[in-house]
């Protein structure tokens, strides 16, 4: 019997401490989850507070919005967007759009705008240049045609003499005329002799030369190609006969 009661008593102190270990284990179990579920609650409670505070902030936002919304409509009102058939029915959201739209149209504009004046200034210069070459150009043309005045000149007077040659050679080929005596000799007064001809109305030696044409920086013009083929062959061809009857009248 003294056994049994001993051994049942270490049974049940073994039982015991199994039991207050248990109890310690569950103990600290519920100290743990304790623990979390305050950190939850306290998380929970600052999201509350969170939460009423955006709700706050979206109460005021709204009565600001609304405010906003009945100043928006007046000032819509006021600058004829109601009535305007391009704005009537559009929101302030469709409006800000269009107008970001318009900004970013200047602004493509304005880059196009800087290309051309970059297009103009080269259009200016070239312009500039093409004005510097006309005046080169007409400045020759004015020497050329007085050139060519003065050649015509020169021609005409060679013509002129030529023909006056031409006559008193003539006159000189014809038959003697027996003259009567006392009767003075027959002289036809269109012909004009060397002597004849004063000291002012003879041409210079250098009548026959032209002046000599000046080209700015060396530069040929498309004037400078074109000579004056049939002036210049009429011009020796005239030349060349009066120096043929010149030989011949000489002959005779």
């Amino acid at each position: 019997m003294a056994t049994s009661n001993g051994k049942g008593e270490k049974v049940s102190k073994f039982e015991t401490l199994k039991l207050l270990e248990k109890c310690r284990k569950e103990r600290d179990d519920a100290m743990h989850r304790e623990s979390v579920l305050r950190e939850k609650l306290r998380q929970y409670e600052s999201r509350m507070r969170s939460t009423e505070a955006l709700k706050q902030k979206l109460k005021t936002m709204t009565m600001d919005n609304k405010e906003l919304r009945k100043q928006v409509k007046a000032l819509r009102t006021e600058i004829g967007l109601e009535c305007s058939p391009k704005f009537n029915g559009k929101t302030t959201k469709d409006i800000i759009n269009d107008l970001h739209e318009k900004e970013r149209e200047c602004s493509s504009l304005v880059e196009k705008a800087g290309k051309l004046s970059l297009t103009i200034d080269d259009l200016t210069s070239e312009l500039a240049n093409t004005v510097t070459s006309k005046t080169l150009l007409e400045d020759q043309v004015q020497s050329l045609q007085q050139n060519l005045k003065d050649m015509t000149n020169n021609q005409r007077r060679l013509l002129k003499l030529w023909e006056d040659k031409k006559a008193q050679r003539e006159q000189f080929a014809l038959p003697a005329i027996t003259q009567k005596p006392g009767q003075k000799p027959f002289i036809h007064k269109a012909i004009q002799t060397e002597m004849s001809i004063s000291s002012s109305q003879k041409l210079p030696v250098n009548a026959f030369e032209t002046k000599p044409f000046s080209r700015d920086n060396d530069k040929k013009t498309v004037l400078d190609k074109h000579s004056f083929p049939t002036y210049g062959n009429g011009y020796h061809h005239d030349k060349k006969a009066f120096m043929h009857d010149e030989t011949k009248g000489i002959q005779n």
